[in-house]
């Protein structure tokens, strides 16, 4: 696509309403480039790749504080903030992680220094590295247990969901044994037991700095971390820095030593519409955005000084259908269902090339050899027999979708399998919520009869995904499914480490899941990310993010 067509498109990305939004940010990014010592726009004008990432997100949460949870931009945000215990070892994989997943045994230090297991599995002793936060307070074990301590006191749902149901921890799970060295105690040996601690809001707090700022009312110095990120990691910034709903500015952390590359700057830009998002990127005043529509992928690809990066990813788009309705609950229907949907036909008429049409039980990004009974078909008269072998005729459904989650396209999904599920005597009646929040409410409260959603695991490993929702003891199973079965799998799964007794295991839990599912999945979508050339050294770990601090110029 040549510059005169680029601008052509313009319109195409957002409309003249999208180009007008889009110029504003021009101007607001070029105050900011010009206030960092650099800009985006530098890889776009054949000068040298700046010193500053503009990272244009869908907005900026309201707090920095990991016990704040927002959803996207707040994941987005504290990975880059590091300074977590343990990081994904993807160096090592092909294409730095982007073309396999790292698994849970391929994980290294960052601000751990090294680690041992007990020879009973029940604890993990510690040793940190020497590492200083920006406000020049060194790392020690105690830094460790109050981060660990304030997440559990704070009642925080992802972190308290991993550490007390995927890894088992204790109830008081950090022992200081001196200032470099503490144990991870659990009760039940995991798998899982590290890994957890690579999800951002376990970023250790520099608990000697926000301890000046806590209160009788605030003992957790909540009011103070959420201006300030207060870690470890390799960037810093003032109170100043952070403009609610607008920008995040980032600078070098300077005591940090971990390895880090040419970046000097992050700017956080908060961009609502995926258009403009898009349109910064393609002109060079971004150099990466997030969740953009596959068209825009699409058209991004042929655009000059623009890469679209596609890596593997174990984000599944499932249909949900709820286990506590009279029909919805019977596993032969549920199986009528799976059968009908002919995922192939959902993926190409809705992906523009991207993504894969779900085929088994677990996400064949995990490469496990899956048998024929955990592969998914597609087989209409099968379907329309077990419906009549369990009573159903003629019914009709609600799928309750958003463009929030699974994304924009969750209507063209919506309306395929429509068409695809009327051909077993299945109407469905589509109802859109727009709102993130009101559509995740309606799943957790399980106030409905069938839903679309997006399964993004904290942790890509299969017995994460076989736990999240799949299982009974999943807080997260708010549909009602049970299968005892699948259970027994799933708790052998999280005990073991990977290799071939793991990997047929996980092959029964997914056969388990083609012949009585909980979730139906419809699509494996890969990360996709549409980024300005000039930096290489990208680590694609399993959770999708950039880490911007180990880019390089070239």
């Amino acid at each position: 696509m040549t510059k005169r067509s680029l601008g052509r498109t313009t319109r195409t990305f957002g409309g003249s309403s999208g180009v007008t939004r889009t110029a504003a940010l021009v101007a607001a990014i070029a105050l900011t480039a010009s206030a960092c010592g650099g800009g985006g726009g530098a890889a776009n004008s054949g000068q040298s790749v700046s010193s500053t990432f503009t990272y244009a997100l869908s907005g900026l949460p309201t707090s920095l504080d990991p016990a704040d949870y927002q959803g996207d931009p707040s994941r987005n945000i504290g990975f880059e903030l590091g300074s977590s215990l343990f990081r994904w070892g993807t160096e090592q994989l092909d294409n730095a992680g982007c073309d396999v997943l790292a698994n849970v045994d391929q994980l290294d230090g960052e601000l751990a220094e090294s680690h041992e297991r007990a020879a009973d599995g029940k604890s993990v002793k510690v040793t940190l590295r020497d590492a200083t936060s920006a406000a020049g307070n060194k790392l020690t074990s105690a830094d460790v247990k109050w981060t660990i301590d304030r997440l559990i006191a704070l009642k925080v749902g992802t972190p308290n969901t991993l550490m007390q149901d995927v890894a088992d921890y204790a109830t008081d799970p950090i022992k200081v044994v001196d200032d470099k060295t503490f144990e991870i105690l659990m009760d039940t040996p995991s798998a899982m037991d590290i890994a957890i601690l690579t999800w951002a809001q376990f970023r250790v707090l520099d608990s000697t700095e926000v301890k000046k700022h806590v209160t009788d009312a605030d003992p957790w110095g909540k009011e103070y971390v959420a201006r300030n990120s207060a870690t470890f990691g390799p960037w810093t910034q003032k109170p100043e820095d952070f403009v609610t709903g607008d920008r995040l500015t980032l600078s070098r952390n300077p005591n940090y030593t971990g390895e880090r590359g040419d970046v000097e700057k992050l700017v956080f830009l908060s961009v609502p519409d995926a258009s403009s998002r898009a349109q910064l990127v393609s002109t060079g005043n971004a150099n990466y955005g997030t969740g953009l529509q596959y068209e825009q992928y699409a058209q991004l690809k042929s655009t000059s000084g623009v890469e679209v990066q596609t890596c593997v990813s174990a984000d599944r788009i499932p249909l949900v259908l709820n286990a506590a309705d009279p029909v919805l609950g019977k596993p032969e229907v549920r199986q009528a269902f799976s059968l009908a949907i002919d995922r192939k036909t959902i993926v190409d008429a809705v992906y523009r090339g991207f993504n894969k049409p779900s085929q088994y039980g677990l996400s064949q990004a995990y490469g496990i050899e899956h048998t024929d009974a955990g592969t998914y078909a597609h087989d209409v008269d099968e379907a329309k027999r077990l419906l009549a072998g369990a009573g159903v005729g003629a019914t009709s459904i609600t799928l309750h979708i958003s463009p929030a989650r699974p994304g924009p396209e969750a209507e063209q999904i919506a309306i395929l399998l429509k068409d695809q599920l009327a051909k077993i005597g299945v109407e469905v009646k589509i109802q859109t919520i727009a709102s993130a929040t009101e559509i995740n409410t309606i799943f957790h409260d399980g106030n409905f009869q069938a839903l679309l959603y997006l399964e993004p695991p904290a942790v890509a490993d299969p017995y994460y995904s076989v736990f999240l929702y799949n299982s009974s003891f999943s807080k997260l199973n708010t549909f009602g499914y049970a299968n005892p079965e699948l259970d027994a799998v799933a708790r052998q799964i999280g005990a073991l480490s990977p290799g071939p007794e793991r990997d047929e295991l996980a092959k029964k839990a997914s056969e388990l899941q083609v012949a009585n599912p909980g979730l139906i999945y419809l699509v494996d979508r890969d990360f996709v990310h549409a980024v300005r050339t000039g930096f290489t050294n990208y680590q694609h770990a399993p959770n999708g993010e950039m880490f911007v601090h180990t880019l390089k110029r070239g």
